[in-house]
Formats: structure tokens, C-alpha cells, sequence
């Protein structure tokens, strides 16, 4: 996120000792699933992807059709490693 403080009015990191989460659903763009990926697999620095990452675009074009064919509710995060893991097997270890 560009600016997190227009989405989240608090500090999660510090009251929560958590980052912020996102739900991808159909109204998710590039930069929330971009936001999502980085955020659940803890990527910093040089790991981080923006929303022109081709793994980003392949997520939002798999959402984009989930809904164009009817679905109505939102994306799991079950569903959204297996998509990771079958992009890029081994790659991302998500941060429980």
C-alpha cells in the first residue's frame, strides 16, 4: 500500500503486533493482491512485489475470472497458496 494510514486507522504492527491484512475478493486490484502475497509471506527488500510482478498479474487475471463465471464470495487463503504454490513451487513459505 502507497499509504496505509487511508486504509487502517490504527497501528496494527504495534497494537496488535501484526501487520494489516487484506481480503481478496472482486473488487482486489493488482496492488491489494500485491499487498496480500507480500504481507502473508513476510517478503522484504529485494523480495518484495509490486503489482506489475507477473505472479501479481497472474492472481488478479485467476480472481478477475472466479467472479466473471458467477462467484459471490471471496477468495480463500487456502486458495490463494495453492495458486502461489502451483506458480512458483517451493518459492513461498507462508508466515503463521
Amino acid at each position: 500500500m502507497k499509504d496505509e494510514e487511508i486504509y487502517n486507522i490504527f497501528d496494527t504492527k504495534k497494537i496488535l503486533n501484526r501487520p494489516a491484512s487484506v481480503t481478496i475478493s472482486s473488487t482486489s486490484g493488482l496492488a491489494g493482491i500485491a499487498y496480500w502475497i507480500n504481507n502473508h509471506y513476510g517478503l522484504t527488500g529485494a523480495q518484495v512485489l509490486d503489482k506489475r510482478s507477473e505472479l501479481v498479474v497472474f492472481l488478479k487475471n485467476w480472481v478477475d475470472r472466479q467472479y466473471e463465471q458467477g462467484r459471490d464470495t471471496v477468495i480463500s487463503t487456502r486458495e490463494l497458496e495453492d495458486l502461489v504454490e502451483a506458480w512458483a513451487p517451493g518459492k513461498y513459505t507462508a508466515e503463521d
